[in-house]
């Protein structure tokens, strides 16, 4: 069960957990920035051996496979799962043929409320009619779920038009966008910043972008929510 506050942190790690040093760095990370709740996009896992996040249990949704790794969205707990929702991308990126994904998992709070968790990285190299339509059908999924939500992740908006289009699935959702200290830590691609956490039915206690040193090529975000 949830407690009534708690600690996220939404990171695109670039395919790095599986290098030398990773999960030390993210250890001491979690050192000095607790999170109950861990969301890569990025992440790469094993398939033929034992992997673990420490102390943590997590749900996958892959949009990238080969002989010996898949690739994805992966959301990591302290606390249970009570249910998951992948939704992966109609359209394939230009040249690259991937898919892009979004994992929805439901998490409850000890009076029962149901807290639901998105992790998205929106897809690129695709027309802005491809990007819009993949975002609209994210925003008529999320529709059908109530109560207090977090959306946040990647969505590589990194155009005006792109920023419009985002701005549209937040106020179409009611959500708040949460206002990070030391913004320009958040990864920017033409001065636009490309990594979000927006929310509601919560009340955001405090948020940071972080510098890792390049661990990656984004850099982590970290936020504290109170339920309301």
């Amino acid at each position: 069960m949830i407690d009534s506050t708690f600690s996220l942190l939404c990171w695109n790690i670039h395919k790095e957990n599986l290098h030398q040093g990773f999960h030390a760095k993210l250890d001491s990370l979690l050192l000095e920035y607790s999170s109950d709740f861990l969301l890569f996009q990025e992440y790469k896992l094993p398939k033929h051996k034992p992997h673990k996040l420490k102390d943590f249990s997590y749900a996958m949704a892959a949009n990238i496979e080969t002989q010996g790794h898949v690739y994805g969205l992966l959301t990591a707990s302290y606390f249970g799962f009570d249910a998951k929702q992948i939704e992966r991308t109609h359209q394939r990126e230009f040249l690259i043929t991937t898919r892009k994904s979004m994992l929805l998992t439901s998490h409850s709070f000890c009076d029962g409320d149901v807290l639901h968790i998105v992790n998205i990285h929106g897809i690129n190299f695709v027309s802005f009619k491809s990007f819009t339509k993949e975002l609209k059908k994210i925003e008529s999924i999320l529709k059908m779920y109530s109560g207090a939500m977090i959306v946040c992740g990647d969505f590589n908006n990194w155009s005006k038009k792109r920023m419009k289009a985002l701005e549209d699935f937040k106020e179409a959702l009611s959500l708040q966008k949460t206002l990070i200290k030391e913004e320009h830590h958040i990864k920017h691609i033409f001065d636009k910043p490309i990594d979000h956490i927006f929310y509601k039915g919560l009340r955001l206690i405090s948020a940071e972008a972080i510098n890792t040193k390049k661990v990656s090529d984004h850099n982590p975000l970290h936020a504290v929510f109170k339920k309301i």
